[in-house]
């Protein structure tokens, strides 16, 4: 099957069907899957397939089933989820934040899903109706190089990056990235529309650099480009595996008191409504949830489980699991349903 590769906009606006299948007519470059038949599973990804892959093997092996991976954006799949609502072509959907999936389970393009399982992870990371699941997390930290930045100056706080010593030496991703997008939203549900809009501002004015991607943040902090990268936790351990020498730090920013906390996205998984197999596809995110599922996910990805008991990648470099620091008091959806104004707020003002 093709894989997509179609740039992801910042925000899913709801396409109508009529537009949509006009563009296809026009030349469009998806190519839908033809729907599962009797014994198979249509996944539809927004993580990288090199990433998901070893869980998909897994399952197909606990499983018995045949899996089809269609991986592109979050957003490009969620349209596409739509476009195919009378006719579902795929039977489960695999994001990465909340905001996406939270949106579909609005328009009513997910099927419930109940688990006992589900009672392992703590509810701020589950929808309100358990439609959508999480199966991972990721937290949004400080990324240092150690040959600019002694660990004793690191800053501690997000907020400590519009001081005049840091001007100029700050990167991040672009609001392309939905962890971006998921962390401004945390502040302006924790810190209120005008201390975030102040906050991004300052930021702008004091030299911050916007990047593409959290791929090119973390070279470019181990690079020795920028002090300080805003980034997920598990960019510095892909940063470690690919050179173990790479001159990096680690912060879990705003662990004070008073402070807010670090941020924390989960990885989200749905089963698609009307999805033609719906009991394997059910099968499926049960597997996932399980300690033998969820490992997969996990280690081949560097995420933070949210199921007890199960190994922490990176513990030995510093990496820390739920409950070892400050999370914010907010739920995902509450984040999720902020993204939108986050976009309308910022997304001229973190772009390349």
């Amino acid at each position: 099957m093709q894989r997509m590769h179609i740039r992801e906009h910042h925000r899913w606006k709801w396409a109508s069907v009529g537009a949509v299948l006009l563009i296809a007519l026009l030349g469009s470059v998806w190519l839908l899957p033809a729907p599962a038949a009797a014994g198979e599973l249509v996944v539809y990804s927004g993580r990288k397939e090199e990433l998901i892959r070893p869980a998909i093997q897994a399952a197909e092996k606990a499983l018995n089933v045949k899996i089809t991976l269609f991986t592109a954006g979050a957003g490009e799949l969620a349209r596409r989820i739509e476009l195919e609502k009378a006719s579902p072509r795929g039977d489960v959907f695999i994001g990465t934040t909340a905001g996406f999936a939270e949106l579909m389970r609005e328009k009513g393009l997910l099927d419930t899903f109940t688990s006992p399982l589900l009672k392992e992870i703590p509810a701020e990371f589950r929808a309100p109706d358990n439609t959508w699941v999480p199966i991972t997390a990721r937290v949004r930290v400080l990324m240092t190089n150690s040959n600019l930045v002694r660990p004793q100056e690191a800053p501690r706080s997000y907020f400590e990056l519009t001081d005049p010593r840091w001007k100029g030496k700050i990167a991040i991703a672009s609001m392309g990235e939905r962890t971006t997008v998921g962390w401004l939203a945390a502040i302006l549900a924790v810190k209120g529309e005008e201390f975030t809009k102040k906050y991004v501002a300052g930021l702008r004015a004091n030299g911050l650099k916007v990047l593409k991607n959290n791929t090119e943040v973390r070279k470019a902090v181990a690079g020795g480009e920028y002090a300080v990268g805003i980034t997920n936790h598990y960019y510095y351990l892909l940063q470690l595996q690919g050179d173990p020498k790479s001159p990096l730090g680690l912060v879990y920013p705003d662990q004070g008191p008073a402070d807010m906390g670090t941020p924390v996205f989960s990885i989200t998984a749905a089963l698609i409504k009307g999805a033609k197999n719906a009991e394997t596809g059910r099968s499926f995110l049960e597997f996932l949830l399980t300690p033998e599922g969820n490992r997969h996910l996990v280690e081949g990805e560097f995420e933070i489980p949210l199921i007890p008991g199960l190994h922490l990648p990176g513990a030995d470099k510093g990496i820390k699991g739920l409950g070892q620091f400050k999370r914010p008091s907010l739920t995902q959806a509450q984040i999720a349903d902020l993204e939108p104004k986050v976009e309308r707020f910022f997304g001229s003002a973190l772009t390349p």
